[in-house]
């Protein structure tokens, strides 16, 4: 008889090595790359690694839906020097609350963003005020807040926000 043994690590976190991965998923586009890395248990750790390399300014499109992030995670590439190109920024599904959402809002970093998706994610009603009151958050065109615990006050806050008056794609709670 044959026993298999299964070990997980105790913090729950799997080391990856972004760089690899990277470099494996980014695609190269005519305008700019996209990178997909959804569901691949990044986590702040790697978010953070991510947030330091330099291939990260030729990206447009950043999908990093279910992979654990954090507010701390999410305020470390809202302030990395390489996420200035953006146009597309998915969050989907992580742990994202109002003060990643202010990290998001306050980031200058993040003034070419046209497409926002935080859905199922804990930003509440302060986090879409944080959203809604952005200095930098004026050009977009699709906000997807679904989900978000933003509640009816949330909802108005983000509809009557004079920086989303270009947004033609919104869905909230």
């Amino acid at each position: 008889m044959t026993f298999f043994v299964q070990v997980v690590p105790l913090t729950g976190s799997v080391s990856v090595d972004i760089e690899k991965l990277v470099s494996d998923k980014i695609e190269k586009g005519v305008v700019g790359s996209s990178l997909c890395l959804e569901n691949r248990k990044l986590g702040d750790e790697g978010i953070s690694k991510l947030s330091n390399l330099e291939i990260l300014s030729e990206v447009i499109c950043l999908e990093l839906g279910e992979n654990d992030i954090s507010d701390e995670g999410l305020e470390v590439l809202c302030n990395s020097p390489y996420i200035e190109n953006l146009k597309t920024l998915n969050l989907k599904s992580n742990n994202i609350t109002e003060l990643g959402a202010k990290s998001i809002a306050e980031s200058p970093k993040l003034a070419q963003l046209e497409h926002l998706i935080l859905k199922f994610n804990r930003v509440g009603e302060m986090g879409a005020t944080y959203l809604a009151e952005s200095g930098t958050l004026t050009n977009l065109s699709t906000l997807d807040l679904f989900r978000n615990r933003i509640g009816d006050k949330g909802a108005q806050i983000i509809k009557k926000s004079k920086n989303f008056r270009g947004v033609s794609r919104m869905r909230l709670d």
